[in-house]
C-alpha cells in the first residue's frame, strides 16, 4: 500500500531544465543522498527544487554578507546589511525542507518509526 501511495518515481532524480546550474548540482546531490532511502517519488519534486533554491539563497546571502559585512553605510549611518535578512528568511525555508525531506537527524530519526 506505501508504493501504491508513494507513486512514480521516474522524474525525481533528476532536476528539471531551465534551473540555475548550482540549483541542478544541489537538487541532484539531495535526490542522490535520498535515493537509498527509497522515500521520494514525483510529487517531491517542488520541495527538492525549493529547498536547493534554499541553500543557493542562502549561500548568495553568505557571499555578500562576507564581502559587504553585517553592517554597510547608507548615507551617513550604519545599517543592517539586508542580506543578512534574506538568509535568515532561507534558512527557515531550508529547514523546513529538511523536515519534510528527512535530511536531519530528527526527521531522519522520525522517518524510520
Amino acid at each position: 500500500m506505501e508504493n501504491k501511495l508513494r507513486g512514480s518515481y521516474d522524474k525525481v532524480f533528476s532536476a528539471r531544465e531551465g534551473l540555475p546550474d548550482e540549483v541542478k548540482r544541489l537538487y541532484e546531490a539531495i535526490a542522490w543522498h535520498l535515493e537509498g532511502a527509497d522515500v521520494l517519488s514525483n510529487l517531491d519534486i517542488d520541495c527538492i527544487e525549493m529547498t536547493a533554491y534554499a541553500i543557493y539563497r542562502m549561500r548568495q546571502a553568505r557571499q555578500s554578507l562576507d564581502q559587504e559585512g553585517l553592517l554597510i553605510q547608507q548615507g551617513e549611518k550604519l545599517v543592517k546589511n539586508p542580506a543578512a535578512n534574506i538568509e535568515k528568511d532561507y534558512q527557515k525555508i531550508f529547514w523546513q525542507g529538511c523536515v519534510q525531506l528527512g535530511l536531519s537527524p530528527v526527521s531522519r530519526a522520525k522517518l524510520s518509526k
